[in-house]
């Protein structure tokens, strides 16, 4: 156990897995074993008043409280709960639902593309671009993370069944929304980065770290593909319900 001392302090790493505060201090939840994070709102606030949804946990954060749920998919019981915009904020959360025994996690939510593409489009990320903070404080520093193959695969199962068209992807995650520019996006979409977004390389991190599974799917809101200008479109609005549909299927068929 030691820590790896650096000049530049993102890149110092601990390899001590415990911490003066570790998650579910205060807390003695016992969720099931397979968990969906899910990066929107009215969708599971529609998806608790159509379907019978125990909530089972509650994460009290400083900005609001976010309800663990528990519902029955392909007969299998799954938590759900939404996370927060940004790689800290959704490691708290999932660094609650492993402390009460989540073995097994899939993410869904939006992206940017920095491919042509139409809006909406289906990406299964297979290794995120760690250009965040979150994640060096899980794993030594590295340039990249492969994702877990059996979420990934379970993911595209369940968009082939579906008969969702989708592809397999590297994925650029970014603390600096606002400073994706010209020359970076570029940089990027040259090393075969297709999207971008703000939390995979976190959680999967996270996750790592912590011994269990995790395997995100995004589709694509705005629109990067053009570095002379932003489009916007509809921030992929009409698909957010169609991902959670597809993470809370995929989630119930990873084989670990």
């Amino acid at each position: 156990m030691a820590v790896c001392k650096n000049e530049i302090p993102i890149l110092e790493f601990d390899t001590e897995q415990s911490a003066v505060i570790m998650p579910g201090h205060h807390s003695d939840y016992h969720f099931p074993r397979k968990a969906v994070m899910l990066f929107m709102e009215p969708e599971i606030d529609n998806f608790v008043a159509q379907n019978h949804c125990e909530i089972v946990g509650k994460f009290v954060s400083v900005t609001k409280d976010f309800y663990v749920y528990q519902t029955k998919i392909n007969h299998v019981e799954i938590a759900f709960v939404q996370a927060p915009l940004g790689g800290a904020g959704a490691v708290q959360i999932m660094e609650q639902l492993i402390a009460g025994g989540v073995e097994e996690i899939i993410a869904a939510g939006c992206c940017g593309a920095l491919v042509e593409d139409t809006e909406g489009s289906f990406f299964v990320p297979t290794a995120a671009l760690r250009q965040e903070g979150a994640s060096y404080h899980y794993l030594p520093p590295s340039r990249e993370l492969v994702l877990d193959a059996a979420p990934v695969k379970a993911i595209c199962g369940v968009l082939e069944k579906a008969e969702l068209s989708y592809k397999t992807c590297k994925t650029w995650t970014t603390d600096g929304f606002y400073r994706e520019t010209k020359e970076m996006v570029q940089y990027r979409r040259s090393e075969g980065y297709s999207v971008v977004e703000m939390e995979c390389a976190s959680l999967a991190a996270c996750a790592r770290m912590r011994g269990v599974l995790f395997g995100q799917v995004l589709f694509t809101a705005d629109s990067l593909a053009d570095v002379n200008a932003h489009d916007i479109r509809n921030w992929g609005n009409d698909f957010f319900a169609a991902a959670m549909k597809i993470a809370m299927q995929a989630v119930t068929e990873v084989q670990a």
